[in-house]
This record gives C-alpha cells, sequence and structure tokens, in this order.
C-alpha cells in the first residue's frame, strides 16, 4: 500500500500543542507546592490546554475527513473486537483513527475540559470541586497511557512508526482514504488564535493578585481563594498586627 497523506497540519499541531501544554502542567503539580508563586503556570498552561481542546471540538466537525469526529471509530463492539484483534496479534487496520486511539482521545478531551472546569470551581472556593479535580487527573493520566501503548503495541506490530504520523502527517494505507490537502491556512489560523489566546491569558494575569482577567469569562482566580494574592498577603499582615494590638492592650 502506499502512503499517503492522512493528519492535516490543524490536527497536527493541536497533537503537539495539547501535550506540552498537558505535559507541562502535570510536571509543575508534580514539583511545586500549591502555594508557590510558579504554581499558577499549571493553571494557565490548564486553561491553554481547554483552549486547545475547544479548538479541536470545532475542527472535529468542519474539518478533513480523519479529523472529523464522524470518521472515528466510536462502536463499543469495535473496540471490543479491535483489543481483541490487539493481543492476538492481528486486528483491522485504520487508516484514521482505530477504535482504541478514538476512545482514548475521547476521555482526554472530556478529562481537559473537566480539569478547566473544576480548576475554576477551586478558585471560586468549591472544595467539592478539588475531588473530582483529581479525578479527572487520573482519567487523563490513564488515557495518554493507554494511547501511548496503543502507539507501542501497533510500532511493534506492523513495523510503522506510527508517533512519526503526527509529524509529517502520512500513513500506510489504502489510496482512496488520502486526504486532498494539509489545510496550512486553516494551520495559519490555529495558531493565531492559540497566539491571542495565549497573549490574553499573558496580559489579564495579575501576579499580586493571583488573577487573570479575560474577555467574555471576566476575572479568574488562580487557586484557592486566599492563596499568594494581595489581599489575602494583606488580611494576614492586618490580622498579625490586631493580635499585636491585642497583646499590649492586656
Amino acid at each position: 500500500m502506499p502512503r499517503i497523506l492522512v493528519w492535516d497540519i490543524p490536527t497536527r499541531l493541536f497533537h503537539w500543542l495539547l501535550a506540552v501544554a498537558f505535559v507541562g502542567a502535570f510536571a509543575i503539580a508534580q514539583l511545586l507546592d500549591d502555594d508557590s508563586p510558579n504554581f499558577r503556570l499549571h493553571m494557565l498552561l490548564g486553561l491553554t490546554a481547554a483552549f486547545l481542546v475547544a479548538l479541536r471540538v470545532v475542527w472535529g466537525f468542519v474539518g478533513s475527513k480523519h479529523a472529523r469526529f464522524g470518521d472515528f471509530a466510536w462502536s463499543p463492539k469495535g473496540l471490543v473486537d479491535y483489543l481483541k484483534g490487539a493481543f492476538a496479534g492481528g486486528g483491522k487496520r485504520y487508516a484514521g483513527h482505530n477504535p482504541g486511539s478514538t476512545w482514548a482521545i475521547a476521555a482526554m478531551f472530556v478529562a481537559v475540559l473537566g480539569l478547566a472546569a473544576t480548576g475554576i470551581a477551586m478558585g471560586q472556593g468549591n472544595e467539592a470541586a478539588k475531588d473530582v479535580h483529581e479525578g479527572f487527573v487520573l482519567v487523563m493520566v490513564l488515557s495518554v497511557v493507554a494511547h501511548l501503548a496503543g502507539i507501542v503495541w501497533h510500532t511493534v506490530r506492523h513495523k510503522e512508526a506510527i508517533a512519526l504520523s503526527m509529524v509529517h502527517g502520512q500513513r500506510v494505507a489504502d489510496a482512496e482514504q488520502a486526504i486532498p490537502s494539509a489545510h496550512p491556512s486553516v494551520a495559519v489560523l490555529f495558531l493565531v488564535l492559540v497566539g491571542l489566546w495565549g497573549g490574553a491569558l499573558f496580559t489579564g494575569y495579575d501576579a499580586a493578585k493571583s488573577e487573570v482577567a479575560l474577555p467574555g469569562l471576566g476575572v479568574l482566580h488562580l487557586g484557592e481563594p486566599g492563596e499568594g494574592g494581595a489581599e489575602g498577603k494583606g488580611g494576614s499582615e492586618a490580622g498579625e498586627k490586631h493580635e499585636d494590638g491585642g497583646d499590649d492592650d492586656d
């Protein structure tokens, strides 16, 4: 079979940018304390990841053939058959997303949006959101591990470096499965939108208050209320002064 173009540039850009955003946010969460000033970057990366997923959802309806959700292998029976074939050393080949990657990607999308929503809720003082947030982290990690395991299996079983298909966009498949264009103009628009979002996060971020002001979304507090903000610090200092004054009166 020939090597054909399967993945357009916007899909490939989304793939790598989401990987960077998630790995960065996850690493910060593991290496830094919640009250560290640099921990706020974890939340900014989370908001960036959510924006990337939102753009990918749009592209899932209007994008090229294999980027569309309609081309994904959603059948639960198909997933079972695919996994059986994988363990048996055979199974159907897919030009686009196979059932394993379909369900892993769907879980990742839900997890990223859930992480962003619960992170925002935590910033508004919703203590119950913390446990849900941690649950979404687990879903995301397991989905990524399953996705990477599938890539390794496919590479070993079919002798095809499938991970590189998200670099050059090509795979070995039937010629009729090829897409006619890599959509470079859409890729440019995608990067512009991501850049504008990143710029809005950067310019709207107030490190002193641990807040970020976003057009259309208002002001979002990064972290639990009272953590790292100037207001919390001022309140703490005022409390200390009040206690000192009380001691003098006694």
